[in-house]
């Protein structure tokens, strides 16, 4: 006798981003399992750590090619994700 792991749920959500990716079934929980475990990485990390890690972050942002806008990524992120007052928009 098998034990089923996947529920109808998880096995629609996977046969959706299959349909779209155009990724096998297998492929898609691999890469949502290695997201997963990228995403956990971090959690361990002291302050300062985590803090090299938006350092590096922000740094390969600004190296990008820039457009129009002369004003640094962090500028921008400041202005659309937060209002005059500091707090996050939403």
């Amino acid at each position: 006798m098998g034990i089923q792991l996947l529920t109808d749920e998880i096995e629609n959500l996977a046969r959706e981003i299959s349909d779209a990716t155009g990724e096998s079934l297998i492929e898609v929980y691999r890469q949502a399992l290695l997201e997963r475990k990228e995403r956990l990485s971090g959690v361990n990390l002291t302050p300062q750590e985590r803090e090299a890690r938006r350092k590096a972050f922000f740094a390969k942002l600004d190296a990008r090619p820039r457009t129009q806008d002369t004003r640094s990524w962090r500028e921008i992120e400041q202005e659309e994700l937060y209002d005059e007052f500091g707090q996050p928009f939403g």
